[in-house]
C-alpha cells in the first residue's frame, strides 16, 4: 500500500524488481535472483521439502546430496559459491561431472532426463536454470519460496555469456 502511495503522490520512485528472467526462443531458461543471500536457511528447507532430490558442489566439496544431515555444511559452503543439481527421481549412487554434464547436455537439448533444474551461485550472481515449461515440482517450489515469474525484468539468455547453463557444463 504505501508503494502505492509513493507512486500516485510523487514520492520515492518504485523499486526495480528483482528478478530477472533470461528468455530464450528454445532450451532452459534463467532467473536471476537472491536465493540464498537473505534467508538461505528457508530457501534450502523448502528445497528439501519439495519432491525433487538435490545435491550440490562447491570449491571445497565433490557432489553431495542436500539432506537434512548435509544442510550446515551446504549453508557454510554457500557464500563462496556452490552449483546445485536437482532431479525429478532418486540421484543416482555416485553423481560425478560427467554426470551432471550429460544431465545439462539433455536438458539444454529438450531432451527427456533426470534433470529438474540447475543453480549457479557465486559471489557476484545467483542464477537458478529450469525449462520454460517448468515441471510442477519446480513451479510449486518457485511458489513456496515466494518467486513471481510473472513480475521479473526479462533480458536476453545470450547476455549471460560465459554464465550460461551450456557453458557451465563445459566447465565441471
Amino acid at each position: 500500500m504505501g508503494t502505492l502511495l509513493q507512486r500516485l503522490f510523487g514520492g520515492q520512485r518504485a523499486r526495480k524488481t528483482a528478478i530477472t528472467c533470461y528468455l530464450r526462443e528454445n532450451g532452459p531458461i534463467a532467473y536471476e535472483l537472491d536465493l540464498f543471500t537473505s534467508a538461505p536457511r528457508d530457501r534450502a528447507d523448502a528445497m528439501m521439502s519439495s519432491p525433487l532430490a538435490w545435491a550440490w558442489k562447491s570449491g571445497s566439496r565433490e557432489w553431495t546430496e542436500l539432506t537434512r544431515i548435509s544442510l550446515s555444511a551446504f549453508l557454510a559452503d554457500v557464500p563462496a559459491g556452490v552449483r546445485l543439481v536437482a532431479a525429478v527421481e532418486e540421484l543416482p549412487m555416485h553423481v560425478n561431472d560427467a554426470v551432471v554434464a550429460e544431465w545439462i547436455r539433455k536438458f539444454s537439448r529438450l531432451q527427456p532426463g533426470p534433470m529438474a533444474a540447475f543453480i549457479s551461485v557465486t559471489p557476484e550472481r545467483q542464477l537458478l536454470f529450469v525449462q520454460q515449461q517448468a515441471a510442477d515440482a519446480v513451479n510449486e517450489l518457485l511458489a513456496n519460496w515466494g518467486i513471481d515469474k510473472g513480475s521479473a525484468e526479462r533480458k536476453s539468455y545470450a547476455r549471460l555469456g560465459p554464465a550460461g547453463l551450456e557453458a557451465i557444463a563445459e566447465h565441471l
